[in-house]
């Protein structure tokens, strides 16, 4: 807005309210300004924490990461015992665990084998 648009504003609505109901159109104007810009600033700052939230939560996961892998790096033992260690450990294959049946687990009333031509 240039200078002579804000002139005839002022000029219009001094002619229709008056000179005596300008100082209190004028605080009104500026409460309503001031709450707008309070109610966007607002949402602004809701909106940042958002889309902020799961990039800190990942540069949280990176730090903790960095920082769990360095002291390993610094607690690691010498290859001859982690060679020892590795002969002692079990190792588990998918051919030890035993399939369960997710099924199994709900009432029989709500589970029928023989629709799906299955048994049990």
């Amino acid at each position: 807005m240039g200078i002579s648009e804000i002139f005839l504003i002022l000029v219009v609505v001094l002619i229709l309210f008056g000179p005596e109901d300008l100082p209190v159109i004028a605080r009104s104007i500026g409460k309503l300004v001031f709450e707008i810009r309070k109610a966007t600033d607002e949402l602004t700052k809701e909106f940042q924490g958002t889309i902020n939230t799961p990039t800190n939560i990942i540069n949280k996961a990176f730090e903790q990461t960095m920082s769990s892998s360095a002291a390993k790096k610094d607690t690691d033992p010498s290859p001859s015992e982690t060679q020892d260690s590795k002969t002692d450990e079990v190792l588990l294959s998918y051919e030890d665990e035993i399939p369960k049946d997710p099924l199994a687990e709900l009432p029989s009333d709500m589970v029928s084998y023989e629709e799906k031509g299955a048994s049990r």
